[in-house]
């Protein structure tokens, strides 16, 4: 046996006491207990987001979704191109009103976002802002990942102290949405630029976002939709989210469609496991090698093995696993008693077991007529 596969992933469920002596008896066994209903997908769940005024409230749900660019994005620095998707949903930070986190992803890369932020919606001297933040800290990135796609999992610890300003947009009302622009110009350090100016307009269905960096001299460095704006349109349908009435949650980024996983097959696959805080307990990335196991497992939480049902290769999903799926009441390692966890899986490969089946111990039978 390989014992490199055993003992890397913390996601194997080990037993609490060790196993049985052989000199001990097995405890009797108790009645059988009637079968469990089987776990049924549910709608998502109401999130009660609350803002401050209607038009607030108005402008926040418009900016609410997911997106995706109309055109191919240049890299501000690099040739490179690509759709960019932004997802944008409630949140709820102590000690900020009338908040939005969002993320920003390739659409080749829908799982890992290469940026983060929020959008606070208030008012200065009576008249609408939209303000942009960043994040102070790699633990509250990891928190706050993917919490744009679920919100109703948005981390109850992230706080103002978590985040810093970026950027003001003075907004007002315009045909049936908003629009507005940066009173004034911003610093930036990006493509040799010092400073930078962003405009944005938004009516529900499209966001078009304009920004501009210029250097040292007053020229631009580098601009984003400078003609128009670069337009996202509303796509809804780019990820689906699986809720269970026994609250297992997975969110499907790439399913490539071939033969799936099937029991007895060979799955291997890469993961990150880490707590509603952003506490990272294993990767697989980090060990350099990918996490090997014959498919079914019996010794993984059940909620890992309900989160890979139907996985083929290049599958790439997010599963979030309550503790009664999980570790439940015992503590394992850093994951602490009672904890909710998230994975981030991707298929790399599913191997079929071409074992040869054991020959059978039965007696030959004789042909027809012969004697017994």
């Amino acid at each position: 046996m390989n014992t490199r596969w055993i003992a890397a992933p913390i996601i194997a469920l080990t037993l609490v006491g060790g196993a049985i002596a052989q000199d001990e008896q097995p405890a009797a066994q108790p009645a059988a207990e009637a079968p469990k209903p089987e776990p049924k997908l549910i709608d998502p769940p109401q999130i009660n987001a609350t803002y401050t005024d209607e038009e607030i409230a108005k402008a926040a749900e418009m900016l609410t979704g997911m997106w995706i660019t109309t055109t191919p994005v240049s890299q501000i620095e690099g040739d490179d191109s690509s759709n960019i998707v932004m997802t944008v949903g409630p949140a709820r930070v102590a000690g900020h009103d009338d908040m939005l986190y969002g993320e920003l992803a390739r659409e080749d890369s829908l799982a890992t976002p290469y940026r983060q932020f929020f959008y606070q919606i208030y008012r200065f001297k009576g008249q609408l802002r939209l303000r942009t933040f960043d994040l102070r800290s790699e633990q509250a990135s990891r928190a706050l990942m993917g919490m744009a796609t679920i919100p109703v999992m948005f981390p109850q610890t992230i706080t103002a102290s978590d985040m810093y300003p970026t950027i003001d947009i003075d907004l007002k009302a315009s045909g049936n949405g908003f629009q507005g622009k940066s009173p004034a110009a911003y610093p930036d350090h990006r493509g040799g630029a010092v400073q930078m100016t962003s405009a944005i307009a938004f009516d529900g269905q499209t966001i078009s976002v304009t920004d501009i960096g210029y250097g040292p001299e007053g020229d631009v460095a580098w601009e984003v939709g400078r003609d128009g704006g670069v337009e996202f349109k509303r796509d809804d349908s780019l990820v689906s989210v699986d809720y269970y009435d026994d609250r297992l949650i997975i969110v499907h980024f790439v399913e490539p469609e071939s033969e799936p996983i099937q029991d007895g097959d060979w799955m291997v696959i890469h993961y990150l496991g880490r707590l509603t805080d952003g506490t990272k307990f294993d990767a697989s990335f980090d060990r350099g090698e990918p996490f090997r196991y014959k498919y079914p497992a019996t010794n993984l939480v059940q909620g890992w093995n309900r989160g890979v049902e139907g996985m083929t290769k290049g599958s790439r999903r997010r599963v979030v696993i309550p503790p009664a799926l999980g570790w439940g009441e015992r503590a394992m390692g850093p994951i602490p008693p009672n904890s909710t966890v998230i994975f981030d899986v991707e298929c790399v490969f599913i191997e079929k077991d071409t074992t040869e089946p054991a020959p059978t111990t039965e007696p030959a039978q004789p042909a027809a007529g012969e004697d017994e």
